[in-house]
């Protein structure tokens, strides 16, 4: 009886409570939720008490920072985000964005990752379907994307970015597994690498933001520590380091298979648990409805199904 009312209940939801949630959820504060939205403080608070009827959960609870959303609310958001950007774009299909003919630049802020994964198939598909579109790349600083995607002067993020401020959109492209990459000639590991040698051969690691790696947290989980010989902040002088000495490497998935037989390299299993990560792309809220943007984060969502 209760899955039948609350098929019923969605069935029946206003849909501008999808978007007062997400206003919600981006800043965290029903005031400025209410300025974002042209509504009344009071308009979506009482929003804010359907949904919870409607969904049975709290969503958000009052806290010293803000309004902090539950689990059940952090599940939603993203589905939500994105259901609502697939309306936008619906709506204003008849805007299109004639890129065979365009004579237009896009900025990218780029990891290293996301370069060497989707700007080739990404030339490769602009130089035979849109000829005059040119790019250009710059390193993510996380410090100042917020700004720079908000100012223009970055048009879309893309990497292992941790969630922006209120105002910026993302949509997830991958997501990436890892996996331990030596030299084919590695005199010291064969068919299969062991707890013990990941331990004790040196390794080069991959640490763009000079924190601890997440393999060496779930080593100290187990009393367990690593031999750390290198950190780099790219994975393509890893791969470098890997093939000319006998350090071990981590390496994302998708780039492993592209690199390795090429530079005399091998794959094997972690012997300890190494977590995946997401690979987004993020926008500023202001671009959602610019037909030159909106069609380059789908030509990237579609470029990244392929992968």
């Amino acid at each position: 009886m209760k899955a039948k009312r609350t098929l019923h209940n969605i069935r029946s939801v206003d849909l501008n409570l999808l978007g007062i949630f997400d206003a919600i959820h981006r800043e965290r504060n029903i005031t400025r939720a209410a300025r974002r939205l042209g509504m009344t403080q009071p308009a979506v608070s009482g929003a804010l008490n359907r949904l919870r009827q409607l969904l049975d959960d709290p969503l958000f609870v009052k806290t010293a920072q803000g309004m902090e959303p539950t689990p059940r609310a952090d599940e939603l958001a993203e589905p939500i985000s994105q259901a609502l950007e697939d309306i936008l774009d619906a709506l204003s299909h008849n805007s299109g964005f004639d890129y065979a003919n365009a004579d237009h630049s896009f900025c990218l802020a780029m990891s290293d990752y996301s370069e060497f994964l989707l700007l080739p198939p990404l030339m490769r598909w602009l130089r035979a379907h849109a000829p005059h579109i040119t790019l250009s790349t710059v390193p993510v600083v996380e410090r100042t994307l917020p700004v720079d995607l908000e100012s223009g002067l970055v048009d879309l993020a893309i990497g292992n970015i941790p969630a922006l401020q209120s105002g910026c959109y993302r949509q997830q492209l991958v997501f990436e597994d890892f996996i331990c990459v030596v030299r084919d000639d590695h005199p010291e590991i064969g068919e299969e690498l062991t707890l013990e040698q990941f331990q004790e051969i040196p390794q080069v690691i991959f640490t763009p933001r000079q924190n601890q790696d997440t393999v060496d947290q779930v080593l100290s989980q187990q009393g367990l520590r690593r031999n750390i010989a290198l950190r780099v902040p790219n994975y393509l002088t890893i791969i470098g380091v890997i093939a000319e000495t006998d350090l071990i490497g981590v390496l994302p998935v998708r780039i492993a298979r592209r690199v390795c037989r090429l530079a005399g390299l091998r794959m094997l299993p972690c012997p300890v648990e190494h977590p995946g990560v997401p690979v987004s792309q993020h926008w500023h809220v202001r671009e959602s409805k610019n037909p030159a943007n909106r069609w380059l984060r789908e030509l990237l969502k579609e470029l990244s199904a392929a992968l």
